[in-house]
């Protein structure tokens, strides 16, 4: 004999546990939103959970809502809470039947997506200064957490680890070092085309980087939590454009100069076509491509917000004494540092 759903009392605690975790939903998600869209649309999305709950549920009327002041994070977090103990329905009758179920967790995946774009725009002033690739085949033969110390001492605000070699298995390793390095530093990871990898040891401080080629952003998202940040690579000024449509954090744009670490391919870009970008670009700019500190200051000039550089670190004698040098250029250029 099957057992079949049961249903609860409605003045069961499953079910106030519930609605107390919405009503603070209702009540706070709005207020701490400071994009007009994303204000609007959780605006919705909390509408849509209040008239599910009073019109459609028959959940109980009275319910507490906590006077604490609710953060991003505790919001995220609460739409976590909700999620499951909506998962935990599928062993109850819900009383409002699969229209409400179904329509309660659409909103509760509209508010994550709101909340997590407001995280992730709040991060944007991260998307600054001097940003080092650190590639374990790009290190004079060194140990890379060498390189990734030297660059934070010399003030790198964002470490990028790339690594086109090995299995991931085998990069999880240093993914962690580079984190431990960066948490304790206050210095932004983002991980290169590994979104699972990114994913695993997130999601404070860890972002990633994604190619024309890679995984998609819309997908890309569904594996990283809701905070984590994610770049994208692009050698033409439409891309740059596509991009931001498709969500993009902050946009990587190059080859500025020549560069030996990803021969092949068109041209360099020039500091005169990153004016260009500048002007189609409403998130952070990251460029990218044979720069050093004897060139950086017209890509800096023409907009630039973040510089990455590769080979002017991990294959300088001293990493740390180059970090500072670029840094020192960046700031003389009236770049963010």
């Amino acid at each position: 004999m099957t057992d079949q759903p049961s249903r609860p009392e409605l003045n069961d605690p499953y079910w106030g546990t519930l609605k107390s975790v919405l009503a603070a939903l209702v009540e706070g998600v709005p207020n701490l939103l400071d994009d007009p869209a994303s204000s609007r649309q959780a605006r919705e999305s909390t509408a849509a959970i209040t008239a599910i709950l009073d019109a459609e549920s028959g959940l109980p009327p009275d319910f507490a809502v906590s006077s604490a002041p609710l953060t991003l994070t505790g919001a995220l977090s609460l739409v976590e809470t909700a999620r499951a103990l909506l998962d935990s329905a599928e062993l109850l009758e819900w009383p409002g039947g699969g229209a409400a179920k179904e329509g309660l967790g659409g909103a509760l995946s509209g508010l994550e997506d709101q909340l997590g774009a407001t995280l992730r725009r709040r991060q944007a002033h991260r998307i600054r200064g001097l940003y080092v690739i650190i590639d374990p085949q790009v290190t004079n033969g060194r140990d890379p957490m060498d390189i990734a110390r030297g660059a934070v001492q010399g003030g790198a605000k964002m470490l990028q680890l790339r690594d086109k070699l090995r299995d991931k298995g085998e990069i999880l390793p240093l993914a962690v070092e580079l984190q431990k390095l960066c948490q304790a530093n206050d210095v932004l990871l983002i991980i290169n085309d590994h979104v699972d990898l990114a994913a695993t040891i997130g999601p404070d401080l860890v972002g990633v980087h994604v190619g024309q080629t890679d995984l998609p952003v819309a997908n890309a998202r569904r594996v990283l939590a809701p905070q984590q940040v994610l770049g994208r690579s692009n050698r033409e000024i439409p891309l740059l454009i596509e991009s931001q449509e498709m969500g993009a954090d902050h946009v990587a744009f190059g080859a500025i100069y020549p560069t030996s670490t990803k021969p092949g391919g068109k041209g360099p870009q020039g500091p005169e076509r990153v004016k260009e970008a500048r002007a189609v670009t409403q998130v952070p700019l990251v460029c990218i491509g044979g720069i050093n500190a004897d060139n950086v200051a017209p890509v800096v000039e023409a907009g630039a917000d973040a510089i990455c550089v590769t080979a002017a670190i991990g294959l300088a004698a001293e990493p740390e004494a180059a970090a500072i040098r670029l840094v020192e250029a960046i700031r003389t250029a009236g770049g963010k540092i």
